[in-house]
């Protein structure tokens, strides 16, 4: 899970007023205000005549965010948001924030090596220039540095649900060409374009094709960048005609409202918020089934305390399903140290995702983080749509953030009945575990490892093997695996009519607990065929001395050809925390009741270690101690209660004889 971590200086003292009198990117004049209830909207603003306060915008509607503006000669820009925190009806409250893209490079690339495009990849005239999606080495390339698109699109190349839920990508940006003809965007049916009627009475007039957060009409205006974002999450694939998306058939939804103020991002994701919300609410019959938001825009070095609406409402779509990627800085930044927008919010339903090289480097001017910055993705030299039906390459942490945007559209389309099962009945619980196995499946690449979250790039082949439905034939009877904390043992069952060479048993390592570094699968053996019998075949396989970690065990039917007809994949856990860590707390900033995580461990798994949790004030003092006892290896969750606590910057420590550490949180009443 991403863990933001504050700068952490005890001892000293600094107020919250005072950080945000520092901001130096507001828009002079505006304050973003969520209330209570939207009934004390007239009650909120007579109380501010004074600083002759107006309401500019409604920003989000389902959490009842308003855009206002104030006379900056009747109070001090350092006392606006002290002074409207106070009344009763406020919620929140921040300032207005100006932001910009996460810009991208332009690269012409003219010269590549052609390859055999096999049957199973689509006829897209330019594929083979997609080196993120399929490396084969090309323009000086490292072979299968890429996602693995080729082989996941054996199992989905997306567009509906097993449900039968029209799967849409939502694409926040500057805006898209409408009439590319590689694109496929989603259409709201529910409206009557050009009528002037919100026809399906979404508080939305017109949004036939989307949303235009700039003049808040559905009129959404062209865009280079938000073309070339597009076209990597979901250009048409295998219509013999340019380039191919990660998916091939799932709807672009674009919505104009990246860049100029945060008022406007806010609107833009308040969108987003409706239409999955209302898909939810009448069973699909209004709205859309939104499972990926894209951000290719933020705030360098952003401070997400300052910025506490724009975090919160990823929490908001989380808890309607929704996953949402965020480009990081296009920057050789710590963003642990300096802060980011938004990738350095701390929601556990924003995915932070920086940019690699086709030789699986990081790109030297793009940002990182161990507790922040999540996964990598492609984002040198990429090449999708562009404007009038054109094409090109540009480089940004801008296009390695829809590669992860539309992994997770496809692992949708590919998810069986019982994985969607799961995730419609906990929205925000389904929505983590699609969140945990997309981690779970990047490949680790040494120039990730210790500056991100998984240590790994995506790979959406991984990624769609534990959601989607299992092609066995009815040959393959059974195949299980049972573990202990040394060995694995497998074992399988054939029908009688198998007649084959045999089996091949591989091993993948996917967790990060281990010392082995082989992240691909790698043959650990052949076990030989019994040919055809009258009885059932029974089979087994034992792998040996295995390392603490987490594992997946794939078993090939091998035929007398040397071809395979079939294989299944099973998951075998093996791991124990060895290893101390404190998560940052969460909710945070929190009111009045925030949770914190973390691990106790020791490398030997021995006996019980006496574990102190304790809170402190900024200057040091003691709060409150929440555990001092002693614990054994394991992951623990504590809640704290600041219900007796002023608002403020907060710090706490967690030590033991053989661990220290010490997060900063803060509290906004």
């Amino acid at each position: 899970m991403k863990k933001f971590l504050f700068p952490v200086i005890l001892f000293y003292v600094i107020s919250f007023q005072f950080v945000l009198a520092q901001e130096q990117n507001i828009v002079r004049g505006e304050i973003i205000v969520q209330l209570n209830a939207a009934n004390q909207l007239n009650n909120f603003k007579d109380a501010f005549q004074n600083l002759d306060l107006k309401i500019k915008q409604l920003l989000s509607k389902r959490m009842n965010i308003w855009l206002c503006t104030y006379n900056e000669t009747k109070i001090d820009v350092s006392d606006v948001l002290y002074e409207i925190r106070t009344h009763r009806s406020v919620k929140s409250v921040q300032f207005n924030h100006v932001l910009s893209e996460r810009s991208a490079q332009i690269f012409d690339l003219n010269n590549y090596n052609p390859y055999t495009v096999l049957s199973t990849f689509p006829n897209d005239t330019r594929f083979n220039e997609q080196w993120a999606l399929h490396n084969t080495g090309q323009s000086g390339g490292t072979v299968d540095a890429d996602i693995d698109a080729p082989e996941a699109w054996d199992i989905s190349t997306g567009g509906l649900t097993a449900d039968g839920d029209t799967i849409v990508i939502a694409i926040i940006d500057g805006g898209c060409d409408l009439n590319h003809n590689d694109l496929p965007y989603w259409y709201n049916y529910g409206e009557i374009p050009s009528n002037g009627i919100d026809d399906d009475s979404n508080g939305y007039i017109d949004d036939y094709r989307g949303w235009n957060a700039y003049g808040n009409n559905g009129t959404v205006p062209g865009s280079s960048h938000g073309t070339h974002v597009a076209g990597i999450s979901g250009a048409k694939g295998n219509n013999n005609l340019g380039v191919s998306g990660v998916n091939w058939n799932s709807r672009i939804m674009p919505i104009a409202g990246s860049s100029s103020s945060e008022a406007t991002v806010i609107a833009a994701y308040g969108y987003v918020l409706e239409m999955r919300s209302l898909y939810n609410e009448t069973n699909g019959v209004l709205g859309a089934f939104i499972v990926s938001t894209n951000a290719s825009f933020g705030v360098d070095q952003g401070q997400p305390a300052n910025y506490p609406l724009w975090c919160a409402i990823y929490d908001s779509l989380g808890v309607q399903g929704v996953l949402n990627c965020g480009a990081t800085a296009n920057a050789n930044w710590n963003i642990d140290v300096v802060g980011d927008i938004p990738t350095g919010c701390p929601s556990p339903y924003m995915i932070s995702v920086t940019n690699t090289t086709r030789t699986d480097a990081k790109n030297s001017g793009a940002a990182y983080g161990l507790n922040t910055i999540d996964l990598g993705a492609p984002g040198t030299s990429v090449l999708s749509t562009y404007p009038n039906n054109n094409y090109q390459n540009l480089t940004g942490t801008s296009m390695a953030t829809p590669q992860v945007t539309g992994a997770i559209a496809l692992m949708f389309a590919a998810a069986d009945s019982q994985i969607l099962a799961s995730y419609k009945s906990n929205l925000s619980d389904g929505a983590i575990m699609f969140r945990d196995i997309l981690f779970e499946a990047t490949d680790s690449i040494s120039a990730l490892q210790g500056i991100t979250v998984t240590g790994g790039r995506l790979n959406v082949y991984n990624a769609l093997l534990p959601v989607s439905a299992p092609q066995i034939p009815v040959e393959l009877v059974s195949f299980s695996a049972e573990a202990n904390e040394t060995s694995v043992s497998l074992s399988w069952i054939t029908s009688t009519e198998v007649n084959n060479r045999g089996f091949e048993v591989e091993r993948k390592n996917v967790g990060r607990q281990s010392e082995i570094g082989n992240q691909g699968w790698g043959v650990l053996g052949f076990v030989e065929g019994k040919g055809t019998t009258t009885e059932q075949n029974f089979y087994s396989f034992s792998d040996k001395n295995v390392l603490t970690g987490k594992y997946q065990y794939r078993l090939k039917q091998i035929d007398y050809d040397g071809s395979y007809e079939y294989s299944k994949v099973v998951d075998v856990d093996l791991s124990r925390p060895n290893t101390y860590s404190l998560e940052q707390n969460y909710p945070n900033p929190f009111n009045p009741t925030t949770k914190i995580k973390f691990t106790v461990g020791d490398a030997f798994y021995a006996s019980l270690l006496l574990v102190k949790l304790t809170v402190f004030d900024v200057l040091g003092n003691e709060i409150v101690t929440l555990v001092n006892e002693e614990k054994s290896a394991g992951v623990y969750e504590i809640e704290f209660d600041a219900s007796n606590l002023p608002s403020g910057i907060y710090f706490y420590k967690l030590q033991s004889a053989a661990f220290s550490q010490t997060n900063k949180m803060l509290l906004l009443k």
